[in-house]
């Protein structure tokens, strides 16, 4: 084996020893503290995996399921899974679907959500070993160690119980497998942009890179197979009646903007607005503006990039700070950016070239600092939550400055003479 040295570090041994640093020291501090720093930096167990159990309380009843409104909004498609982890351990609540207590409580269905999350744990591990074909320690304990305590996941979507980690997954295989040349791994990329979509709709925005790549007979296959996703299974949950009251319910999630939700752009634009002293009614329409231009300048620069984590940086932007009811744990869209990251720089430091070093360190760092339960941001003036999305931001606009940057050189160069 080699000598460790600089020579051998690569960017995910960075990444690596930095989170779960921090990761440790937040699991020690909790001890010192009695649990208070858990309690500060997990969501309400008020809540405790409720993502999860009020759609399993909707597929005890899904005819009159979205008719409730606000929490089943997800799409038909989702309530086949969540009818097949039902029928596990029936249960229908005598008074209401709305009792997502009551479904958790019942007889042997926290076995059955256990299973399911361990499932979901195996088919991540399956994940990075197809980025990465390494059964080494690093790749089968320390690496999903680092994102399983992290708090994209511990602490927000396992929490809740929330679908985001089976979506990012998915996401994270099919950007993977877009290039692949197995022809029936390409097919799997369409079709797991499209059910991701059929579990929460905005993810096929992902399919928008094989219109960048004009490969428009893949195009084709995505826009057939996400309708088929999208639109068929109301024939089995709700029918025509079921899709107004779905559309209604999405509708009013995409119009409120709360300056409280420092993690979507919109939110955090606002809270800026209020800061600097703008009205209710200005800082709602500043807030609305610049969360467009960020969806603008994501989409354009999305289309400048040539490298692959660059384009899954943006569009998971996207996906993560865009829509206004988004919560944190939307964090683990970020998933296929570090790992893609992480497989694109999967060799060691340059050895003479200091700048690109600096920028591997820059993200290695800053996916750490997202990947890891970084509890030094409670002390941050602004909070956690926008200590934690202040990194997005900063990495998303580092990117969109450095692909400007080498357009700049490069038309510079050409004009030469």
């Amino acid at each position: 084996m080699n000598k460790w040295d600089l020579k051998n570090l690569r960017p995910i041994d960075l990444f690596l020893v930095i989170s779960l640093f921090i990761t440790g020291m937040f699991l020690l501090g909790n001890v010192f503290t009695k649990g208070a720093l858990f309690e500060k930096c997990v969501l309400s167990s008020s809540f405790l995996f409720s993502d999860y159990f009020y759609h399993i309380a909707g597929s005890s009843d899904t005819d009159i399921m979205y008719s409730y409104g606000d929490p089943y909004s997800f799409p038909p498609f989702a309530y086949f899974l969540y009818s097949l982890l039902w029928s596990m351990n029936p249960y229908k609540d005598s008074e209401s679907i709305l009792n997502w207590q009551n479904y958790r409580n019942a007889d042997n269905a926290m076995v059955v959500f256990v299973a399911y999350n361990m499932l979901l744990m195996m088919m991540m591990l399956y994940c990075i070993h197809q980025h990465f074909h390494n059964w080494s320690i690093k790749y089968t304990i320390l690496l999903p160690t680092a994102l399983l305590l992290s708090y994209p996941f511990l602490c927000t979507s396992v929490q809740r119980g929330n679908v985001v980690i089976l979506v990012a997954i998915m996401l994270t295989l099919a950007w993977l497998w877009i290039d692949s040349e197995n022809k029936w791994k390409q097919e799997l990329a369409l079709l797991f942009i499209a059910f991701s979509a059929g579990f929460k709709l905005y993810p096929a925005l992902t399919g928008i890179l094989y219109i960048k790549r004009k490969d428009w007979k893949r195009a084709a296959r995505l826009f057939l197979y996400g309708i088929i996703v999208t639109f068929v299974p109301f024939l089995f949950f709700g029918g025509f009646h079921g899709m107004q009251s779905l559309i209604h319910t999405l509708t009013d999630f995409a119009t409120g903007i709360d300056s409280q939700k420092t993690n979507t752009v919109c939110g955090f634009a606002k809270w800026f607005g209020e800061k600097i002293g703008m009205t209710a009614s200005v800082s709602d329409q500043f807030g609305i503006i610049i969360n467009y231009l960020f969806f603008a300048a994501s989409i354009f620069f999305f289309f400048l990039s040539q490298k692959k984590w660059q384009e899954a940086l943006f569009l998971s932007g996207i996906l993560v700070s865009f829509i206004p009811s988004n919560w944190e744990y939307t964090l683990v869209y970020y998933l296929p950016v570090l790992l893609l990251f992480m497989k694109e720089h999967d060799k060691a430091f340059a050895e003479n070239n200091a700048k690109a070093n600096i920028l591997v360190i820059f993200h290695a760092v800053s996916f750490a600092l997202i990947f890891s339960v970084d509890f030094f941001m409670l002390y941050y003036r602004y909070g956690l939550i926008s200590g934690i999305f202040m990194v997005t931001y900063l990495m998303i606009a580092v990117n969109m400055i450095l692909i400007l940057s080498e357009k700049c050189r490069s038309r510079s160069l050409i004009s030469l003479p």
